[in-house]
């Protein structure tokens, strides 16, 4: 099988990978990622008015101009960027048809918590300015960027503000203490990610504050039926699974209108390869937004 090769792929290349330094992480990710085979009608365009690198993210066909995703990208807060952010919103883009608002962050330990956490409200408040309606605003996120995105929602309800129409997170980090039973549990399954590498990452993102700070584990947070309807992907190989299952019970105990979504054999955000499971998670987005908005 295809997802089998590239599980093969991916479990070679991690060890390799986590040890080099982040800058070289970082550059890797964006060199790798500016490799890959991406859909040709989709249209990147730069953003020149926003503090930080952004674009457009606009699919051949728009279904609804007044719409929009609202997209925090993934890297455990200490990598990402537009142009690897690309190898899944430009899918999701063009399956939904729906344009994607796609920005960077400051990322750690350069800038550790609340600078990524204050950047997506500027981003958010930014699509506002452009005349978007939180009634049309899709918010979705992946991996760190899944727990960012949740963190975003949940200021915005503590500071009485309009929300996004629904949610959609891939892989959500969304508990930094890092202790969920699948990081034992999946460690020999994951191809991608290690329990020490990413607790190194928790560490440098969480700064003097504390990973119980639920504006950095949402896992943590109260929830209730005003939250936005939301929808959760992981794969069940993943060692961040329990993060996603944490953060699903939290929202579930309070009201809120959640989905959870497990794919067998998977691994963390294996959306972003041209596999068979990646195609089914994204029509299942595509079909989830469209119940919502």
């Amino acid at each position: 099988m295809k997802s089998d090769f590239i599980k093969n792929f991916l479990k070679t290349a991690q060890p390799i990978v986590n040890r080099i330094p982040l800058t070289n992480q970082r550059a890797y990710q964006t060199t790798f990622f500016t490799l890959k085979s991406l859909p040709s009608d989709v249209i990147y365009d730069e953003i020149e008015d926003f503090p930080h690198r952004a674009e457009w993210v606009i699919p051949p066909y728009e279904e609804n101009p007044e719409k929009v995703i609202f997209y925090t990208h993934g890297g455990g807060y200490g990598m990402g960027d537009v142009v690897s952010s690309r190898a899944l919103i430009a899918p999701i883009a063009k399956k939904t048809r729906i344009r994607v608002f796609s920005f960077e962050y400051r990322l750690a330990p350069e800038y550790p918590f609340p600078a990524a956490f204050d950047d997506a409200k500027d981003a958010y408040e930014y699509l506002l300015k452009q005349g978007y309606s939180p009634g049309n605003i899709i918010a979705f996120g992946e991996s760190a960027g899944g727990g960012l995105a949740v963190s975003n929602i949940l200021r915005l309800i503590s500071e009485g503000k309009e929300m996004p129409k629904c949610l959609v997170v891939i892989s959500p980090w969304s508990d930094l203490t890092a202790t969920g039973q699948t990081y034992f549990l999946n460690e020999d399954k994951d191809p991608l990610l290690r329990g020490k590498y990413l607790k190194r990452l928790a560490d440098s993102y969480v700064g003097d504050d504390s990973p119980l700070n639920p504006y950095i584990s949402p896992a943590f947070a109260s929830y209730d039926e005003k939250f936005p309807p939301t929808l959760i992907q992981a794969g069940s190989d993943e060692i961040l699974l329990d993060d996603s299952k944490l953060l699903f019970e939290a929202m579930k105990s309070g009201g809120t209108d959640v989905e959870l979504e497990i794919y067998s054999k998977m691994w963390h955000v294996f959306h972003i390869w041209q596999i068979e499971e990646a195609d089914k998670a994204i029509t299942a987005i595509d079909e989830f937004i469209k119940r919502k908005v």
